[in-house]
């Protein structure tokens, strides 16, 4: 990513990202009918209640792994070998440990953190067998993020995009053995995602094993250096709780959207579903910027820093446009895929309104966060992130919702707390760009940077 056309290698590297995402939804999506169609509603409800708690859970150790990624990467620019070697075997280690740490508590825990979810009685048998099950995966499942994430460090989106729909895959085939064909219920649902991600965890193990780049794994230096640990967690623990408080964020709007009644329930929840494909393009450009920004301040290309933060801005906020323009314009069509129900169509398109043509905001938002955790700057976006993606949005919904009866209170929560955000970032973003102007002139940026 050091040298070559801008352009080309962030679609490039971006593409991959996409159609993992794209995977990753029409999995989630396939998972929840063949559970929903073979075992009944209550089952499914169980599933989905429960999967919040484990995205909850891991959301914290993926943004921590985060950290390995952004220092992968501006070491691998840098073509700093021993940091590498460093952080690949410090990244695994991590991830074992981390892994094993979640499994543990998910599995003696389980009744209670569901009981605190008041999930109600005849879902909780239903719930924890497929929650301790589920995180009899959580150390596979911490090696393949930390292992793909280390692979999009060195530029290679590609694998990770294979090793996932193998995953899918398996999954899926699982899913049908074990709860279409085998009596094995919710338990085998889990069953099934925790073999899968057995095997994706197996493949990018091999990967590292057998590659001739810097980034080779030697199973027997796997082992946590503290100081290299001690810095993949200055940059990954504040992604680690921006995630986690964003997700917490979004528990308290749905909770919202829950006292106006079903038929509003059911028009956020067919706008949540359009939601997650934007936001697919906005994630991949913003992940490729990232490993963009990291290997090259590495290599000490500040001016080709600036030219890929530019490039990606633009592409960024001009897809999501045209996107967003498509969605508006046929927004009836859309959610009526979901339901015949023409209240709840009026409800959906009505969210789309309010939030779909400032959505370039948050692609702006995105993409200067992408940005700046490839220079390794996470702390700050994460108070902005906490401030008004979390605070702002809550306190608006909740102070207002005393005085106004209306759903668009939240709706217009999104784009008001976007503006907001986009301000932070731009102010913090012009800091940042004064002191690396000031580091080029003096000639020090390639020593600025101790990586493991």
């Amino acid at each position: 990513m050091t040298t070559g056309n801008i352009k080309k290698i962030i679609i490039a590297f971006a593409i991959p990202l996409m159609i993992s995402n794209l995977l990753q939804q029409l999995y989630n999506t396939v998972d929840a009918v063949i559970v929903g169609r073979a075992l009944g509603s209550v089952a499914l409800a169980a599933v989905g209640s429960s999967s919040l708690l484990v995205t909850f859970m891991i959301y914290f150790f993926i943004g921590l792994s985060q950290g390995a990624s952004v220092l992968v990467s501006q070491a691998y620019g840098a073509k700093d070998r021993q940091a590498i070697d460093k952080l690949v075997h410090t990244s695994i280690a991590m991830s074992v440990i981390a892994g094993g740490a979640l499994m543990l508590i998910g599995i003696v825990f389980a009744p209670t953190f569901l009981g605190w979810m008041q999930i109600p009685k005849e879902g909780m048998p239903f719930a924890v067998t497929y929650i301790r099950i589920y995180f009899l995966s959580m150390i596979p499942m911490m090696i393949y993020n930390v292992g793909s994430g280390i692979l999009r460090a060195v530029g290679d989106s590609k694998t990770p995009l294979i090793y996932l729909a193998v995953t899918v895959f398996v999954n899926i085939v699982l899913d049908l053995l074990f709860v279409a064909v085998l009596p094995f219920g919710v338990g085998g649902a889990a069953a099934a995602t925790s073999l899968a991600q057995l095997a994706a965890a197996v493949l990018v193990i091999v990967r590292m094993m057998r590659t001739s780049d810097v980034y080779k794994l030697i199973l027997s230096r796997v082992r946590l250096n503290l100081k290299t640990f001690k810095k993949i967690a200055s940059i990954g623990l504040p992604a680690g709780f921006q995630s986690v408080l964003v997700c917490f964020a979004n528990l308290v709007v749905q909770s919202q959207i829950n006292t106006f009644g079903i038929t509003i329930m059911a028009g956020f929840t067919s706008y949540m579903k359009i939601d997650g494909f934007i936001f697919m393009p906005i994630d991949a450009i913003s992940m490729a910027i990232s490993s963009f920004v990291g290997q090259n301040i590495g290599a000490g290309n500040w001016k080709r820093v600036k030219e890929g933060k530019r490039i990606a801005l633009f592409m960024n906020i001009i897809i999501t446009i045209v996107f967003c323009g498509v969605i508006a314009l046929f927004s009836h069509q859309i959610i009526g895929m979901f339901t015949s129900d023409e209240t709840v169509i009026g409800y959906g398109v009505k969210q789309i309104y309010w939030v779909v043509p400032l959505y370039f905001i948050y692609a702006y938002n995105q993409t200067i966060i992408g940005y700046l955790r490839g220079l390794g700057k996470t702390f700050v976006p994460m108070i902005i992130s906490m401030t008004c993606m979390c605070l702002l949005r809550v306190s608006w919904i909740l102070i207002l919702k005393m005085f106004i009866d209306d759903p668009a209170i939240i709706y217009v929560s999104y784009p008001l707390t976007w503006i907001v955000s986009a301000v932070a970032l731009t102010i913090y973003d012009g800091i940042i760009m004064q002191r690396y102007k000031e580091i080029e002139i003096c000639g020090k940026h390639s020593h600025e940077f101790d990586f493991a």
